[in-house]
C-alpha cells in the first residue's frame, strides 16, 4: 500500500498580486477562492494517524499562498497534528510584510521559497508582472533579517526562474544572495527552467525548455498526493483543474484509499513499464525532467528541493 510522503495542498485559487506569463492561472476554471479555515481542518483530519507519515506539505497551488490571512492558523494546526512534518511554501513575495513574516514563523514554517526572478528591475517586473521589485527585494530581505534576529528553525530559499531575460545572471544572482542567505541554517539560491504544463502548451511563456521525456518515471504518482481547494485529488499539480481523471474528494473519501486507487494502480503500472507516453497528459510533460533542469547553491550544506 503506498502513502504519500508528500502532500500538496491548495489553499488560495485563482487569486493572486502578479500576472506571470509563464503561469496557468488564468485557465483555473472554479471561482476564486482562499480555503476556509475549516476545510484545511477537515482534510489534514481526513488523513487520521497517516497524516504522521507525511514527511512534507507543500501548501501550494494556483495562487499567491500568502493572499491567505489565516495560513498561519493552518500551518499551527498541521504542525499541531504532526510535528515532525515539513511544511512549506512558494511565494512571490510581495505580502511577506513583517507581521505575516512572523505570524508564520511562529507557527512553525520550515520554509518558505521565494519568487525573485532577476536582481534587475526591468528584468524582474518583465517577468512578475504587477509587482515592484524593490518591495519584493525589500520583503525578502526583510524577512531573512526577521528569521536572524529571532534565530527561527527556518530554511529560505530564494529561487529564479530561468528564461531568456535572466539566463545569464546565476553568477551574479548566486553571490548576491550568498551574502544574505544563512547556508548553515540549510538556505539555498535555486533555479529551475520553465516548464510546458503539459498538454497546456507554452502559450504565455518566456521560454522554455523543449526536452520531452519519452520514457520515464515520474515522482508524482509515487510520492505525493495533491490536493486542491475543493478537495478533489489530482493526477498532479499540472491537473490543473483536476478534471483529466475522476479521482476523487477527500473530504468525503479516505485519501489513503484514492492513493491506491485503480486509477492510480494502473498509472503507476505503466510507469514501471516504461510506457509513459500511454497517459497522455503524461506523454507531452516535461516535469519528470525537471530535476535536470534545475540547479541550486548552498556552500556545500543539504538542502531540499520543493
Amino acid at each position: 500500500m503506498y502513502i504519500p510522503q508528500k502532500l500538496e495542498i491548495e489553499t488560495v485559487r485563482g487569486i493572486c498580486t502578479a500576472t506571470c506569463p509563464m503561469c496557468s492561472i488564468e485557465k483555473t476554471r472554479y471561482n476564486k477562492s482562499v480555503m476556509n479555515i475549516d476545510k484545511f481542518q477537515a482534510i489534514i483530519d481526513s488523513f487520521k494517524e497517516n497524516i504522521s507519515k507525511v514527511k512534507r506539505v507543500n501548501l501550494v497551488g494556483l495562487g499567491e499562498t500568502l493572499a491567505d490571512k489565516r495560513l498561519p492558523l493552518k500551518i499551527a494546526y498541521l504542525k499541531e497534528k504532526s510535528p515532525s512534518t515539513y511544511v512549506a511554501f512558494p511565494s512571490n513575495g510581495s505580502l511577506l510584510r513583517e507581521k505575516m513574516s512572523i505570524d508564520i514563523l511562529e507557527a512553525g514554517l520550515d520554509e518558505i521559497i521565494m519568487g525573485v526572478d532577476s536582481l534587475n528591475k526591468a528584468k524582474f517586473e518583465k517577468v512578475r508582472r504587477d509587482l515592484i521589485f524593490e518591495e519584493v527585494l525589500e520583503n525578502t530581505l526583510n524577512h531573512i533579517s526577521i528569521r536572524n534576529k529571532h534565530n527561527f528553525n527556518h530554511k529560505i530559499m530564494v529561487r529564479m526562474i530561468i528564461n531568456k531575460e535572466n539566463e545569464n545572471e546565476w553568477d551574479d544572482y548566486k553571490e548576491y544572495w550568498s551574502k544574505h542567505l544563512d547556508f548553515s541554517k540549510g538556505d539555498a539560491v535555486l533555479y529551475f527552467r520553465e516548464h510546458n504544463w503539459a498538454d497546456h502548451e507554452y502559450e504565455n511563456a518566456v521560454d522554455a525548455p523543449k526536452v520531452i521525456p519519452k520514457s520515464c518515471k515520474c515522482y508524482y504518482i509515487y510520492d505525493r498526493l495533491c490536493i486542491d481547494a475543493h478537495g478533489n485529488v489530482k493526477l498532479c499539480c499540472i491537473d490543473i483543474n483536476a478534471d483529466w481523471f475522476p479521482l476523487g474528494n477527500v473530504l468525503t473519501t479516505d485519501p489513503i484509499s484514492l492513493f491506491n486507487s485503480q486509477l492510480f494502480t494502473d498509472f503507476r503500472t505503466l510507469m514501471d513499464k516504461g510506457e509513459i507516453n500511454k497517459i497522455k497528459p503524461c506523454s507531452t510533460c516535461d516535469v519528470p525532467a525537471e530535476r535536470e533542469n534545475r540547479g541550486f547553491y548552498n556552500a556545500g550544506q543539504a538542502t531540499q528541493f520543493v
